[in-house]
């Protein structure tokens, strides 16, 4: 995946990673599209149809951490 620089509110925490609403592959991306609507996106889609990373725009999916002082339990 290409390296996004990203700010503390680009990234949103996911059990696991969606599907991508266009294609169906694994997402990575939580974004607005050009259409006005909010998409799960891999990164070609992403690419393709997404506006960008911020809050307003999209934010980069991770996963939440397994274990450890911050984990749910």
């Amino acid at each position: 995946m290409e390296d996004y620089s990203v700010g503390p509110y680009d990234k949103m925490e996911v059990d696991e990673f969606p599907n991508c609403l266009f294609c169906g592959k694994e997402a990575r991306f939580s974004a607005l599209t050009g259409a006005g609507l909010w998409c799960y996106l891999c990164e070609v889609c992403f690419k393709e149809y997404g506006l960008g990373i911020g809050g307003a725009e999209g934010q980069i999916l991770v996963l939440k951490p397994k274990g450890g002082k911050n984990a749910d339990l």
